[in-house]
């Protein structure tokens, strides 16, 4: 039993490079974002429209076959309609006009989940459920920032974009290592088979 558990860990983490690789490239992207915010919006508006798109057939699909169970399950309804709704619009947009609306319909986006996350808290409260506040604080700071990201276009855009780009270069440190330190279990591996074999 041992010996499998021995052999699986060692075969686990026998591609430790496989992270360092994923941590490169993540990292490369999170720099390359930086230096190219107008290619990095497009590709933000596409992958946008798409996200907008399925999540509201899943919300959708979720409301309704929840509506026995969930007691406002016509919020969760109304939300994927609007998503959807996006997800169509920004399909249909041409590039450039998406790219310079994609603030507009983040904020607006983020207004409306911040909304429906005001009315979860209050439903979560009325429930006495622990914690109710804390998600109602982030819903109003949702709210905030929403109209934060509706008022300066210009601000939500460059925002974006460098939270792209550290969220893909934190991930690319974090990948590489992780990837080190497999190795190195890796290599102690190796050397305690080794010593057993002896």
């Amino acid at each position: 039993m041992k010996n499998d558990l021995f052999y699986s860990a060692k075969k686990a983490v026998k591609f430790w490079w496989v992270s360092i690789l994923i941590g490169l490239l993540a990292l490369a992207l999170g720099i390359w974002f930086i230096f190219t915010p107008l290619t990095t919006l497009v590709a933000l508006a596409i992958v946008f429209a798409a996200a907008f798109l399925v999540s509201g057939i899943f919300e959708i699909i979720f409301a309704i076959s929840n509506k026995n169970v969930l007691k406002g399950w016509g919020w969760t309804l109304a939300s994927g309609i609007i998503d959807l709704m996006f997800g169509l619009i920004l399909i249909a947009m041409p590039i450039d006009v998406l790219t310079l609306l994609l603030a507009y319909f983040v904020g607006f986006w983020v207004m409306f989940q911040s909304i429906w996350a005001i009315g979860t808290s209050a439903e979560l409260q009325r429930n006495s459920v622990k914690g109710w506040g804390w998600l109602m604080a982030l819903a109003i700071l949702g709210v905030i920032m929403s109209f934060i990201f509706i008022m300066s276009p210009v601000f939500a855009t460059g925002f974006i974009v460098a939270l792209v780009s550290i969220s893909f270069i934190s991930y690319g440190c974090f990948r590489i290592y992780l990837g080190c330190k497999l190795k190195s279990l890796h290599n102690e591996m190796e050397k305690y088979e080794k010593d057993l074999n002896d």
